[in-house]
């Protein structure tokens, strides 16, 4: 199978929306029929408990169809140590008085987690292992973290390489733009994969800050490339539960007000997923609530 084939489907939205659950559902959908793989990138991410079994550090099979990986940033930065520590003092050191320990300060330089991220999946998408891979995002603010760290990079690299040139002769032990140069050609494949391959949902719940936030995430997806599918509206009370309570009426009555500021405000799908009863993590649940998502 070609790694061309290989498809994203991401997840995103604030934090406690139900993003983790929509990628679980999805995800057992998609390995019906195809190798599918689920990886959460949320630092409080939940297929631990859903699966029932340590799914960090390593991908791990759940089925012959479907394996899961869940990234915590302490995970992430160890892989990056892996493939870019040394690359990364070798230059350094090759023009600067410089020990092993620099790698220490740039691990916790902002956006590092957030961008080995990116690679690590576009590494996940060429291995063409899967045809499906879903992506359990970080909250909006890390998510929107990514786009603006691969664009800031991107920006540097190319500066960079103008910078080194003119350094050109102080160089003696290595040809720095040699690894610029496929630093940026990962950069481009990155950001090529998150536009042409890549698609996500806007999770969130029928309130203020959510929908909010869902909209600011959504035009950020757009501005940056990304195909948005449309928004995912989780939780909505069933006016048959609300009858006789008024607590529960006021409540629907408000989540009704954000449906409503939701739909005027975005000509993108909406998906309504009402509050659902038991234990969500049950495979008939997520089977339920896949249906409920049109697939």
């Amino acid at each position: 199978m070609s790694s061309h084939n290989s498809k994203i489907i991401m997840f995103t939205g604030k934090g406690g929306v139900g993003k983790t659950t929509m990628s679980v559902a999805t995800a057992l959908h998609y390995a019906q029929t195809a190798k599918t793989l689920i990886v959460s990138t949320d630092p409080s991410g939940s297929l631990k408990e859903i699966f029932h079994t340590e799914v960090s550090r390593e991908i791990t099979p759940i089925t012959p169809t479907l394996d899961v990986i869940e990234l915590t940033r302490k995970v992430v930065l160890q892989l990056w140590r892996q493939k870019f520590a040394d690359e990364i003092f070798t230059v350094l050191s090759s023009f600067l008085p410089v020990e092993k320990d620099i790698i220490d300060y740039i691990e916790g330089a902002p956006g590092i987690d957030e961008e080995f991220m990116l690679d690590y999946v576009l590494t996940l998408r060429n291995s063409g292992t899967y045809e499906m891979i879903i992506w359990d995002t970080a909250p909006t603010a890390t998510t929107l973290n990514l786009l603006f760290v691969q664009r800031l990079f991107y920006t540097h690299l190319t500066q960079a390489q103008k910078l080194y040139l003119k350094l050109k002769g102080v160089f003696t032990q290595v040809n720095p733009l040699e690894l610029i140069a496929r630093w940026l050609r990962l950069t481009e494949e990155i950001i090529a994969m998150l536009k042409n391959d890549t698609s996500a949902w806007v999770v969130t719940n029928p309130e203020r800050l959510p929908v909010e936030q869902a909209l600011m995430i959504g035009s950020e997806l757009r501005e940056f490339g990304i195909t948005l599918n449309g928004y995912i509206l989780n939780k909505v009370l069933p006016p048959e539960v609300c009858r006789g309570s008024d607590f529960l009426e006021a409540k629907r009555d408000n989540q009704q007000r954000w449906q409503e500021s939701l739909r005027e405000r975005t000509a993108e799908p909406i998906q309504i997923i009402p509050e659902l009863v038991g234990d969500l993590t049950a495979r008939d649940k997520l089977q339920q609530l896949a249906a409920m998502l049109g697939y």
